[in-house]
């Protein structure tokens, strides 16, 4: 883009530019449909707003050509002449929008948002291919457009670079190859992304009409007809930090005597005068601790021989933990009998502003979870995550897990599983269940088990440790008898008892 001194407004709309752009830069998902479908919503609610502003600026000219015809006539109708033809500029391009729209399948009545967004090659069709393509005609329309306004700015600099900058049909570089404009605007983008790039060009047409009958406006001497609607803007950088980053936001009045600088206080201290240049100033903040945090402040600035205050609405932002989320997705495995840790988080979203709902959740202070599925009847558990809003509640996402129960046990007597021990050792044994290499810790406590002496018939045991008479049967072996210890019993924390666990074999020594 030709590199011209552009207003506030202006590098909002490109900014919105580069972030449709990283946009594409992705694969069309669902989300990034809506991402762009969203970015043009915002792109014609500026339209919107300039186009009040504007009404007002019109209102103020007929006024002043009412009161004094003379002096104030010739300009209304210089600022009428604008007006008509950014008027057939907007409705042209309006008429582009609805042609798209109506060639990729019309509106979806449901959404009462195009059914087609993702559509590229109608897209194409009708702006590059179909006689010519719509695209050379919208750059003719956008050139005559600007080279009409040049004659009503007095060759002022600012105001001609405004309009080269705004309208900029040149060749643009893509790789190392110089292409048309109209290749570089439009080619191999879905109509998600085509809409919003025509709406923003229909906010450049509104701008362009804006900078100029206020110049005109100027041209009459009233200081009644400038903007009266004066208003603070914030524009962060981000409204998602990670832990370490820096929050940075510029601050400015949308309308401003770039010939002062404005006191601007925040929290209610002075900003560092050397932050604010051609009255936009940069805050910045550390994000050193994680949570929502937010600010405001006021815009003091001499109007009219007078100090007048411009309070800054109060802004908010999220400061979350730096963290890298891996997902082994093949594992996603709850297990009866424990306490499954569970943690949830949603990109750009507080942490208390998430819900989690799902069987057997328990929300822990720290704010992760406990999933108990113990009682459970099924294989599987889905868990749904919820963020909260001004707006309502929506939904995130979802994820599914698969139930498993705990794995077999190994039985063991002095930390072993079984091999040469003497009778003595044997008789007091306690008889234990361990799981080894499972994810979780769990202790197990042998509630039963049988013991299979030579000579003598099975004999089941309450408890962990022989009972006397399987103790006298014990003391009557001779070395190489072979004793085994089977169907054990066990219960865990929460008292779900375990049944698979590995028998023990003990040869007498």
């Amino acid at each position: 883009m030709a590199q011209g001194k552009l207003s506030p407004r202006q590098r909002m709309i490109n900014m919105m530019y580069l972030v449709l752009t990283a946009l594409l830069a992705l694969n069309i998902s669902k989300d990034i449909l809506e991402a762009l479908t969203k970015l043009n919503e915002d792109l014609s609610s500026t339209v919107m707003t300039v186009e009040k502003k504007l009404a007002f600026i019109y209102q103020a000219f007929d006024l002043a050509a009412s009161e004094n015809p003379e002096k104030a006539g010739v300009w209304r109708d210089k600022a009428y002449e604008v007006k008509k033809q950014a008027d057939e500029l907007h409705n042209y391009l309006e008429g582009i929008k609805n042609d798209l729209i109506e060639i990729t399948g019309g509106i979806d009545e449901k959404t009462n948002r195009p059914k087609g967004l993702d559509n590229r090659e109608k897209v194409a069709n009708y702006l590059l291919v179909n006689e010519g393509g719509k695209a050379r005609e919208i750059r003719a329309r956008l050139e005559q457009f600007r080279d009409n306004m040049k004659q009503y700015v007095d060759e002022e600099a600012a105001l001609i670079n405004m309009l080269e900058a705004l309208f900029n049909t040149e060749k643009k570089k893509v790789g190392d190859v110089m292409i048309e404009w109209e290749n570089a605007t439009f080619e191999h983008f879905p109509l998600a992304a085509v809409i919003p790039f025509i709406t923003g060009i229909q906010a450049n047409v509104r701008n362009a009409e804006a900078d100029i009958i206020s110049h005109l406006q100027r041209n009459i001497g009233k200081t009644d007809l400038k903007f009266t609607d004066v208003y603070a803007v914030v524009k962060p950088n981000a409204l998602f930090l990670t832990q370490g980053e820096t929050y940075e936001a510029e601050i400015f009045l949308a309308a401003f005597d770039a010939t002062q600088k404005p006191e601007i206080y925040i929290n209610g201290q002075p900003l560092d005068p050397s932050l604010i240049n051609n009255g936009i100033a940069k805050y910045r903040v550390p994000a050193s601790s994680v949570g929502e945090k937010s600010y405001s402040g006021k815009i003091v600035i001499k109007q009219n021989g007078e100090l007048k205050e411009y309070e800054i609405p109060t802004q908010k932002y999220t400061v979350a933990p730096s963290s890298v989320v891996i997902s082994p997705t093949a594992m996603n495995v709850l297990y009866r009998g424990v306490d499954n840790p569970l943690e949830v988080g949603v990109p750009g979203v507080d942490p208390s502003k998430v819900e989690v709902r799902g069987p057997g959740l328990t929300k822990k202070p720290d704010g992760t979870y406990i999933v108990d599925i113990t009682k459970m009847e099924g294989t599987k558990a889905k868990y749904e995550v919820f963020v909260k809003s001004d707006d309502g509640t929506r939904k995130a996402g979802e994820k599914e897990f698969r139930i498993k129960g705990l794995p077999q046990a190994s039985g063991m007597i002095y930390n072993r599983k079984g091999g040469l021990f003497s009778a003595n050792a044997v008789k007091a044994a306690e008889i234990q269940a361990v799981f080894e290499d499972f994810v979780f810790d769990l202790s197990l406590n042998v509630i039963s088990f049988e013991v299979v002496i030579p000579g003598f018939p099975p004999q089941q045991i309450r408890g962990n440790r022989f009972d006397d008479a399987a103790r006298k049967k014990i003391e009557s072996l001779r070395p190489g008898s072979s004793i085994t210890i089977r169907n054990i019993r066990a219960v865990g924390p929460k008292d779900f008892q375990v049944t698979n666990i590995s028998p023990i074999s003990i040869d007498i020594q």
